[in-house]
């Protein structure tokens, strides 16, 4: 069926004044075609997001069509509380600033990181402090981006190291938990998205669930 008649006419309103602001825009740059490189480039870039909601929309009805075969079950182990909880937001408030805190605590509790046969408090002190530093200066290279365009490139890098880490110790909690739902890439996408979140999620996760994995 067709949308209702005000919905079309709110996109068709947003989407004209979208682009007539952009063509406008484009009056000053010193090329005749800037306006339309700039209604090409808004276009491209609001765009990027969904391509990555795609993809995780496809691995969610892959899901689906899995458990409906019953090749996977429908009632397997998930973590405790969804990614985007406030149940503890003051956790996520500390990730917001300093996400190495609660990744060191993770860190010494899961295991399996270099240096924690060794010392578990010292690999939780290292691999904390190392990912809290990855985290901070990837925001200041972004911030950097307003003298130099090419921090930008630089501090999304490191941001992508920083969150593949993070999406491979959410995905060490879940396998020390035995927790059936989720997998890689939604571990990166949690991190990469979400971090704030999917440190407190890990939190809740080693805090509550601690007899169980001993008694596994």
């Amino acid at each position: 069926p067709d949308p209702p008649i005000p919905q079309r006419i709110f996109w068709s309103l947003t989407e004209g004044a979208t682009a007539c602001a952009l063509l406008a825009a484009g009056r000053n740059m010193p090329s005749s075609d800037g306006s339309l490189k700039a209604l090409q480039s808004a276009s491209m870039v609001s765009g990027l997001p969904y391509t990555f909601i795609l993809f995780w929309c496809a691995q969610s009805l892959v899901l689906l069509c899995r458990e409906e075969a019953g090749v996977i079950s429908k009632d397997r182990k998930q973590f405790r509380v969804f990614i985007l909880t406030f149940a503890r937001w003051r956790s996520v408030l500390l990730a917001v600033v300093a996400p190495g805190v609660g990744i060191g605590k993770v860190i010494r509790e899961v295991g399996g990181w270099p240096f924690h046969s060794w010392n578990r408090t010292a690999a939780g002190i290292f691999w904390g402090g190392v990912m809290q530093a990855m985290y901070v200066a990837a925001i200041i290279f972004v911030i950097c981006t307003a003298a130099l365009y090419q921090w930008c490139i630089v501090g999304l890098v490191i941001y992508i190291g920083f969150a593949t880490l993070l999406g491979l110790l959410r995905t060490s909690v879940r396998n020390s938990y035995k927790v059936a739902h989720g997998d890689l890439i939604t571990d990166f996408i949690c991190a990469f998205f979400l971090p704030m979140f999917t440190v407190a999620q890990l939190e809740e996760q080693i805090e509550n669930d601690s007899i169980a994995k001993i008694a596994s």
